[in-house]
């Protein structure tokens, strides 16, 4: 079974020079459409976003999403083709060492970090796989003890083919992404090895080191193909990340 997958980090809030979500969220819509992800993780979702993903997402895709916090709300929803899979299970967890509640974990500079999953089987051959998405903090010592403990709820699921999506907020050369390589596939680095910066700022002559972005597998999924996504729409950005696509083969 062919699986397409989509992360995109689609920009928490308002920001300048034609960039609020209300100018965006189009955009994001046209893009995604022609893309025709089957499963799609999103990061830094806010209640700004909410009636975007309503009206161009709701009507073909159910939706799964948890904040972070109950301060500042953010998070990292997964959204699935509704016509394509059932969902058998759902779940969340913090990037803490108290995983199950509510509560701040390693990040350096403080913020609560979640990551949500998805177990899903197709309609029509009953495969079922599991789908992970999250949006890291930063620092070493938080992003490999993040690696770690999603490793571990993955273990949870080790029957099941399992994708990983989201900001890592990592770079290639770093311990973090080392440590997530010992036991995940990065899908760019096994197809096209597109190491441009996925985080942009707006800006398309960007020179930041920010490839930060990733699609992970474990070994029962074979990748097919990657592209960064990096299309913008009369000659705007639909975020300041670009997203991601991955085809898959479970």
């Amino acid at each position: 079974m062919k699986i397409k997958a989509v992360s995109f980090n689609i920009r928490c809030k308002d920001d300048v020079n034609g960039n609020s979500v209300k100018e965006r969220a189009p955009r994001l819509a046209k893009i995604m459409e022609e893309y025709d992800a089957d499963v799609i993780g999103f990061q830094e979702f806010t209640p700004l976003w909410t009636r975007h993903i309503n009206k161009h997402f709701r009507e073909r895709y159910e939706f799964f999403n948890k904040y972070r916090d109950v301060g500042w709300r953010e998070s990292a929803p997964i959204l699935w083709k509704k016509d394509k899979f059932d969902c058998l299970k759902r779940g969340y967890f913090w990037l803490s060492d108290t995983p199950e509640k509510m509560s701040g974990g390693w990040d350096s500079i403080g913020h609560n970090r979640i990551c949500l999953y998805v177990l899903l089987q197709d309609k029509k051959d009953g495969k079922i796989f599991a789908f992970f998405n999250t949006h890291f903090g930063f620092g070493e010592e938080n992003q490999i003890k993040s690696v770690r403990l999603i490793g571990r709820y993955v273990e949870k699921f080790s029957n099941y083919p399992t994708f990983i999506t989201g900001d890592f907020n990592m770079i290639p050369s770093s311990a973090p992404y080392a440590e997530a390589v010992k036991n995940f596939t990065d899908v760019n680095e096994v197809t096209v090895k597109d190491r441009r910066s996925t985080y942009h700022g707006y800006d398309l002559q960007n020179t930041f080191n920010e490839h930060i972005d990733y699609c992970f597998i474990d070994k029962k999924i074979t990748p097919i193909s990657f592209k960064i996504i990096d299309e913008l729409v009369e000659g705007k950005f639909p975020s300041d990340h670009y997203g991601l696509y991955a085809e898959l083969e479970i």
